[in-house]
């Protein structure tokens, strides 16, 4: 939304962008000789930024991270920002240091409104989109995130091509969107299962 909305430079971080020390310096070296430039950091946990704490020592491009965020260097004209799924796994120095990331908004899941308009911007192509029970499906799918409703309805349209035998026109059904939403729900509370079984026997452990 905002690379479509701004007329400016982006550079677009991810894990797989750096694998090594150096690298974190020239992108901002970059992004100030391009600005007004917007750095997008996506999942800032996975490129070493986690909590020193827990991390057993420094990680070798969080200080070369920290330094290009408020070192020697002025940012005049860069802005950053960093999405993460685990904010409280980020260090310190990143999250509780004035002049690194001044802004923080969390983003919760969404509520049952919002979950019936995801599901209605995935699904504005199908043409009999009056038999579909929004609200219904907004009901069973309560504590999924976006990424989850996007998944029922690619679910859904991947069996419909089975069943179709991949016909080219075929469309998702409202009766293919529920068992999808009951797939997911039943590989959730499995995995949440697993999950507690896993905890339980490692505490049986300490």
């Amino acid at each position: 939304i905002l690379m479509s909305q701004m007329d400016c430079t982006f550079i677009y971080i991810t894990s797989d962008t750096i694998q090594e020390r150096g690298q974190i310096g020239n992108l901002y070296d970059l992004a100030r000789s391009l600005s007004p430039t917007v750095i997008v950091i996506e999942d800032i946990d996975t490129l070493g930024a986690i909590d020193r704490q827990h991390g057993g020592g420094d990680h070798p491009l969080l200080g070369e991270f920290l330094n290009c965020l408020a070192g020697v260097e002025k940012n005049n004209g860069v802005i950053t920002i960093a999405t993460t799924n685990f904010p409280k796994h980020l260090d310190r120095a990143l999250v509780d240091r004035p002049g690194r990331f001044d802004l923080r908004l969390d983003f919760g899941l969404p509520d049952k409104e919002l979950r019936e308009t995801i599901f209605k911007k995935y699904l504005e192509g199908i043409k009999d989109r009056s038999k579909i029970d929004y609200n219904k499906l907004a009901t069973l799918t309560d504590g999924m995130t976006g990424a989850h409703l996007k998944e029922i309805v690619m679910l859904s349209y991947t069996q419909a091509l089975e069943d179709a035998d991949y016909c080219k026109n075929t469309k998702v059904s409202y009766k293919g969107l529920l068992a999808a939403s009951q797939t997911l729900i039943s590989n959730r509370e499995k995995y949440q299962y697993q999950v507690k079984k896993e905890s339980e026997i490692s505490a049986m452990h300490l």
